[in-house]
Formats: C-alpha cells, structure tokens, sequence
C-alpha cells in the first residue's frame, strides 16, 4: 500500500497535522481503520516527512501485526528537503531501491542517488551504507 503521511521520523504512526481537514485519516487512522483488519496488506510505503539536510528526519520503518497475526513492514522515505532544504536541488536525488529475492520473502533495501552517480567526483557518495539506508527485512 502505498499512501501519505503515515509515520514519523521516531517510527511512530502519525496521528494529527496542520491541515484544515475535517475528520482527516493520517498514520495512525489508518493504521487502525485500514492495515490492521486487513489481512492481505503486508507492505506500506509512504514520505512527507523531513527537515532541512537531516538524513535521519527522512526515513522510518517499523513493523507490526496486523489483525491476521501476521507482520507488516512499513517503510517512509522523502529526501525532497535534503540538499540544500525545501528550497535547494530537491533532495540530492535520492532514491529507496528495493529488490524482491527469489525466495519471496526477502527484500534488500539500498539507498542511492543517481545526481552522485553521474560525477566522478561524487561517485563515492552515491550509495548510502549506514544501517537505515542499507537493510534486509522478511515478509510474512
């Protein structure tokens, strides 16, 4: 599943904004009301969250069991503010790469930037390696 302001960056679901909407369904809302009694969602991917040039305040990814007593992984990743912040070169290019393995249920998670990978010069910065940018986690 794919969706909108969803976690935060201490990896907790999110459950208000800033945004004149009634009755509005963020992270936790949906959590509670969608992904738990679902017993067929086991990936959620989303963004929104951010600070200027804070890698960290970017990502989140926690894991919880749905109503089904199965795990559902789920993954934020923005970089739109990194780079220079909201008004810089939109987030470096960075990019979330996932690969699906063979066996079904692994995934490799890697965190790359084309915009690095172009120059010579920048071509040691390309892949992040620290251990939320480069991780395996298993699908139920």
């Amino acid at each position: 599943m794919l969706t909108h302001s969803y976690l935060n960056a201490k990896n907790e679901h999110i459950e208000t904004e800033g945004y004149e909407v009634k009755n509005p369904n963020y992270g936790k809302a949906i959590w509670e009301k969608l992904v738990k009694p679902s017993k067929n969602i086991v990936l959620v991917f989303s963004g929104h969250i951010g600070a200027p040039d804070d890698e960290k305040a970017h990502i989140a990814f926690r894991t919880d069991t749905n109503a089904a007593g199965k795990k559902v992984q789920q993954m934020t990743f923005n970089a739109q503010a990194l780079g220079g912040g909201w008004h810089g070169n939109g987030g470096d290019g960075w990019l979330r790469i996932l690969e699906f393995l063979p066996d079904g249920k692994t995934i490799k998670v890697k965190t790359f930037s084309p915009l690095f990978a172009i120059s010579p010069a920048t071509q040691h910065l390309a892949w992040r390696s620290k251990d939320y940018d480069d991780f395996t986690f298993q699908l139920d």
